[in-house]
């Protein structure tokens, strides 16, 4: 995988060209016009000290905190990929893009090494330069069994071969060769932690009400981004990160004398555990039901057989041999989506998913215990 660097994207893309692709994909005279007055005559100035500089001329770059901005951007690089996949897949969000390939053989490799060098051209030709000492490469896979080899770009008519690093943050989530995911957690955790010195520092005394949205806020949010992609089932990473919610309870005066499970039944707080798990089937129930385009989601198989308990949306649930699948979220979701009551599963919106998954679960034991597994669901009563 090759973790590519725009230099300066937004302020690169050149007025001309971009109102020349708005054209060739269609866009009529009167949008296109309104676009380039949008863009064109623009001027600025620095401020330092109360003295200004001279007025200078704007001439290329998309305005940064416009609606319109990132949306113009992703039109000027949309033909790139059409360049890239004829040899490996990328990847695109706004000015961030990743290459990779799947490599087998050193064919493969040469493939990837042939994507990169396209994507060199492809920015020489539109005037986006790329910054070679910010992209890097990482193999991904067991690394006693991966074939690790050095991929080049050409910067300023040099060769440079791109450093390559056991771990990288890919929109905000620490990926590590091997997909352990520890040191994003780990990361995650330390700035929890960091976030509950604040409020403790700030607040001598917190009611129930005002401490529940200050961690919810900004302690929780930490321990939840992305959570679908990393979430752990290592039983000491569960505990380090259920370690967080169980200091930040005590926090509370009437609360220091209480269990775990009875402080957080008391502030009403369910477990991160479960909290994972309810993230798990929301981005399945999205996935299902078409919130999210099917090219973007992973491809998981409706079971076809013929048995009658349960609802009829279950998923397959298929044979894996290594830690790596078994972890991810399209395995570990299945049983727990396909012990679900027809009610849950077949509800009309996300919100009304959301509130009946709520209520099935409440009764659940893992619901305030950590420490608990998700009982056989199929038969009991949740309304």
């Amino acid at each position: 995988m090759v973790y590519t660097d725009f230099e300066k994207a937004f302020d690169k893309v050149l007025h001309k060209r971009l109102m020349q692709k708005l054209r060739a994909y269609g866009i009529g005279s009167e949008l296109l016009n309104w676009i380039g007055a949008f863009l064109t005559d623009r001027k600025q100035r620095v401020r330092v000290q109360g003295r200004y500089s001279k007025w200078s001329r704007v001439i290329s770059g998309i305005p940064q905190g416009s609606v319109l901005g990132p949306l113009l951007f992703i039109i000027y690089i949309n033909d790139l990929p059409d360049l890239i996949e004829q040899n490996a897949s990328i990847s695109l969000y706004a000015d961030d893009a990743k290459i990779y390939k799947h490599v087998r053989e050193m064919s493969d490799g040469e493939s990837l090494q042939k994507a990169v060098e396209d994507m060199n051209l492809w920015c020489n030709s539109w005037m986006i330069k790329i910054n070679c000492a910010k992209c890097k490469s990482m193999t991904i896979g067991k690394s006693q069994k991966v074939k690790k080899f050095d991929l080049k770009m050409i910067e300023a008519g040099n060769e440079i071969v791109l450093d390559h690093e056991n771990e990288m943050k890919d929109l905000g989530v620490t990926m590590d060769a091997e997909l352990t995911f520890e040191d994003h957690i780990n990361g995650k955790i330390n700035k929890a932690y960091s976030m509950l010195g604040i409020i403790k520092r700030n607040f001598k005394y917190l009611d129930e009400q005002p401490f529940v949205n200050l961690y919810k806020t900004m302690v929780r949010s930490h321990l939840e981004y992305a959570a679908t992609v990393w979430s752990p089932t290592k039983k000491g990473l569960i505990e380090d990160i259920e370690k967080v919610q169980r200091r930040a309870t005590k926090m509370i005066r009437k609360c220091k004398n209480m269990t775990y499970e009875e402080r957080l039944r008391y502030l009403k707080l369910p477990t991160l555990k479960f909290r994972r798990i309810r993230g798990d089937m929301i981005e399945l129930y999205k996935m299902l039901t078409g919130v999210y385009e099917a090219d973007a989601c992973p491809v998981m198989k409706l079971h076809e057989g013929r048995e009658t308990r349960g609802h009829s949306l279950k998923f397959t649930k298929e044979r894996t041999y290594t830690r790596e699948r078994r972890t991810i979220c399209t395995e570990r979701m299945v049983e727990i989506w396909n012990s679900l009551p027809s009610e849950v599963v077949e509800a009309s919106s996300v919100n009304v998913f959301k509130s009946r998954i709520d209520r099935f679960f409440i009764s659940q034991e893992v619901y305030y215990n950590y420490e608990a597994e998700i009982a056989e669901t199929e038969n009991r009563s949740w309304k």
